[in-house]
């Protein structure tokens, strides 16, 4: 359900207490092992794993010259946990990330005292390393992709695909690059947040749907604190044609999408074909040549490519008040904007920061109309 920004004020106490919690192996490192902690920062985003960093001020030792934590606490694939959001009468902080620790850097500044920065990546980190081949026969996308998220411990919520491929080739690739390809021919995302792996139309084309509300809306000057869209043509086509051959019936296999089949279609927007067409009447369509094995199949593959052509047509970067609620595969109200930009954006990517100036989230936006 849309959060109007008053109800979004009333729902963390008017924001203005920021918290965060984080845990290292089931440690609360603020409450129970007492460090000061300078920031705080989640990076969420559609293209790889999620990132997490904390800067810690209190470890170092000035009589011994030795770091404390470093080789236990910090160790490198010890599990992470990190919340954030507002003091809200004892309910628990949203959780951002659950990941690892893949990574520490110290700091020794020519005044005052050495610090120690944490990160790592949520718990798909680890399907980005190796790569491999494999072959699947007569599967759809979505079941090899439960496969795939078994081998790290992952629970998979993978909507149906529908299309079962004679077969499915992954060649010297890692494990993040096969899946992302999977959700790339199907037009779907994929991403981890907690022990699941998402694999997913985006939420971008359920704007009209009970689960496609946008989650929070927001106003410039009340809640958005910044915003920088851009429109675009320049990637812009006015079809695609995916074209393959049905070696068992010595005939060329052909799937189209174009202007009307643009994910998000406002009735009172133009999308970017259509505003193309005027430029440039003799627009052609797209061509790509790929190995397809059914019309059902080349037609998914050409509505994907259309997708993400289209949503090129206007992006954005933006800067909020610090709301948890905002992730990627969301969708955001913004308002003030004049009327070609006021409306619902699809968030692909945001970073969540908590320091000593309180507790921000800058975002980029995507939408494929005007």
């Amino acid at each position: 359900m849309t959060s109007p920004f008053k109800e979004l004020e009333k729902k963390h106490l008017d924001l203005y207490v920021p918290a965060y919690l984080i845990k290292v192996n089931d440690t609360d490192v603020l409450r129970e092992q007492f460090m000061e902690i300078a920031s705080v920062q989640v990076d969420n985003t559609l293209k790889g794993p999620d990132r997490f960093s904390f800067t810690v001020n209190s470890t170092f030792d000035l009589k011994t010259r030795q770091f404390a934590h470093l080789s236990d606490t910090f160790a490198f694939g010890n599990s992470a946990e990190i919340r954030m959001g507002y003091v809200d009468g004892g309910e628990e902080l949203p959780l951002m990330l659950r990941g690892i620790v893949t990574s520490v850097a110290t700091s020794f500044p020519a005044s005052g005292l050495p610090q120690i920065t944490v990160s790592g990546y949520d718990l798909s980190y680890c399907m980005g390393k190796g790569k491999d081949s494999f072959n699947w026969s007569d599967k759809k996308d979505s079941e090899i992709v439960a496969e795939v998220a078994d081998k790290y411990g992952l629970k998979a919520k993978a909507e149906d695909t529908k299309v079962k491929h004679p077969t499915t080739q992954k060649s010297t690739e890692s494990d993040e690059q096969f899946v992302t390809k999977l959700a790339e021919r199907n037009g779907y995302e994929h991403y981890t947040l907690d022990r699941t792996l998402h694999f997913k139309p985006p939420e971008s084309i359920r704007k009209t749907s009970k689960d496609g509300i946008p989650v929070v809306r927001l106003e410039w000057g009340r809640g958005l604190l910044s915003f920088s869209p851009e429109i675009s043509i320049s990637e812009q086509t006015s079809g695609v044609e995916v074209r393959g051959w049905d070696v068992a019936n010595k005939k060329e296999i052909v799937g189209k999408a174009g202007q009307g089949q643009e994910p998000r279609r406002d009735g009172a927007r133009r999308s970017g074909a259509e505003v193309l067409k005027k430029c440039c009447r003799e627009a052609k369509p797209l061509k790509i040549r790929v190995p397809v094995f059914s019309k059902q199949e080349a037609d998914r593959w050409a509505e994907a490519i259309l997708k993400k052509r289209s949503e090129m047509l206007v992006q954005g970067s933006g800067e909020s008040i610090g709301l948890p609620e905002i992730r990627a595969d969301q969708n955001i109200e913004l308002l003030g904007l004049g009327t070609e930009l006021s409306k619902i954006y699809y968030v692909e990517q945001t970073t969540h920061t908590i320091n000593t100036s309180g507790y921000r989230t800058t975002f980029k936006v995507k939408d494929t109309t005007v």
